[in-house]
């Protein structure tokens, strides 16, 4: 069982490992240029001095070349269509996950911004695990869905890929991927729900389903209105509009720098998540011209930025177990002493749900992940690069906080440290750590009455304390 959830760099095989490596025989392609960290002209044309993948499919006048020309053309594509750079879009849209449900519309959009940027879009599947649904849990299928998107990112003629996520598990399987691969990539998220609405009260998924439930089973709640309340919770298209896993991740994934800047935060059925996701599809364009990847941006710094992030708004403690994972992919270790250290000197200062007041909706409305970043820049590493081509520091210079009580500020914090993990000292143990790990600490990390993902009543703080020494936690 171990297995299932290691997050170390699988070395591929298979078809799409063989096509390539005769490609590189052949000289057309090759995949240590294709998977190599460092990167010239960061400002430059693109292309300039590198072939694309794309081109090794497309241009060649052999057999090869003539089936891969020939069949595309029958979809509707132009010569001068297979000319330009072939962008992925990674739709994981499914009926089975609501989180998803409306990515169909979203990656019109993208499209709209890859054409309009002077590329060539084209969509492909993957499996799509909604942890609503999925049974005894989506951490069984987080790897199989990074491997689904790995091969597919690897074996097809793409320059560069646009990944939609958005519910629990699917972010850190696409930011593993990334890692693998490493083609220019850019992470777009479906955006949390609207706040639910029930008798003037805000509600938010999953933290007022416990509640409810409760107060039913109590005999509190007749079947009539528990029917009333599920209508109310979940109104419209997104993932959970608290600070649980997925919003947790979508703030992660523009933290570390692989997502535009506001993109966590945006509602689903807001139309700036629209206008979002077209610039999303000009800006991969981009990246395959400044030949700008995933390894390019998910240094360790830029690893550090994340958690930082992370600690501030009392996220979920699932972002311990999927930061490993994503660091073991880009071949680095993460040891849970750096998540907390970095807790110890980040303050908590996003007054969100299940620790604080608000949801994301409010989130969004007071700023989102940019704001917040910016009260946080002097705990930052603001030189990391971003998927805007700048850097941290760059994106950040018009970031304002428009409400002061949803995110504080790092003088008048909600607590002092960060609020989701910590290790405890313990002197009979060799290593000096206590057997409670990440999340033992009675404090905002795993408080039942306050504290980060443990409003999802102690789930995720019996996870990561899983996670302590001697134990996987990718």
């Amino acid at each position: 069982m171990k297995t299932l959830f290691t997050g170390r760099h699988r070395k591929s095989s298979g078809w799409s490992n063989l096509y390539n490596s005769r490609l590189e025989a052949k000289g057309r392609w090759s995949m240590e240029e294709h998977t190599e960290t460092s990167r010239a002209d960061s400002a430059g044309s693109g292309a300039a001095g590198r072939r694309l993948k794309s081109e090794a499919y497309f241009q060649e006048k052999d057999l090869w070349g003539f089936i891969h020309r020939s069949f595309t053309k029958s979809m509707g594509y132009t010569e001068e269509d297979l000319r330009k750079p072939v962008i992925g879009i990674c739709n994981t849209f499914s009926e089975l996950n609501k989180c998803h449900s409306h990515f169909n519309e979203l990656v019109d959009y993208v499209k709209r911004g890859v054409w309009q940027a002077g590329g060539v879009p084209m969509e492909f599947p993957t499996i799509s695990i909604g942890e609503p649904y999925v049974k005894p849990t989506t951490m069984l299928l987080r790897n199989l869905m990074a491997m689904d998107t790995e091969e597919m990112m690897k074996g097809h003629p793409i320059d560069g890929v646009v990944l939609l996520g958005g519910c629990d598990k699917t972010v850190p399987a696409q930011l593993m991927a990334a890692a693998s691969v490493n083609i220019p990539a850019i992470v777009l998220t479906g955006g949390p729900m609207l706040n639910g609405r029930l008798g003037g009260r805000s509600l938010g998924a999953c933290t007022d389903c416990y509640g409810f439930t409760l107060e039913h089973k109590a005999g509190n709640l007749t079947d009539a209105e528990l029917a009333v309340a599920e209508d109310a919770i979940c109104r419209s298209d997104g993932h959970c509009m608290v600070m649980g896993t997925a919003s947790t991740m979508a703030s992660i994934a523009e933290a570390i720098g692989m997502a535009l800047p506001g993109c966590a935060a945006i509602p689903a059925p807001d139309s700036r998540r629209r206008h979002l996701s077209e610039r999303t599809g000009k800006q991969i364009v981009e990246l395959v011209r400044r030949d700008i990847r995933p390894r390019d941006i998910m240094t360790a710094e830029a690893m550090e930025n994340a958690i930082t992030v992370t600690m501030a708004s009392g996220g979920s403690t699932n972002a311990i177990i999927h930061l490993v994972a994503i660091s073991q992919r880009l071949g680095r270790k993460l040891p849970l002493e750096t998540f907390d250290d970095i807790s110890r000197r980040t303050p908590f200062i996003l007054n969100l749900r299940p620790s604080g007041k608000y949801q994301m909706e409010e989130y969004f409305e007071a700023g989102g992940v940019p704001a917040l970043m910016k009260e946080l820049e002097p705990l930052l590493h603001g030189g990391c690069l971003t998927v805007t081509g700048r850097t941290v520091t760059e994106n950040l210079v018009q970031a304002v906080t428009l409400d002061r009580d949803v995110i504080r500020s790092v003088a008048e914090p909600l607590d002092r440290e960060g609020a989701a993990a910590r290790r405890l000292p313990d002197r009979n143990r060799p290593d000096g750590y206590g057997e409670s790990g990440p999340g033992g600490h009675a404090g905002p990390g795993c408080d039942p009455q306050r504290g980060g993902a443990a409003g999802q009543r102690g789930r995720n703080c019996r996870a990561a304390r899983q996670s302590g020494p001697g134990r996987r936690a990718d």
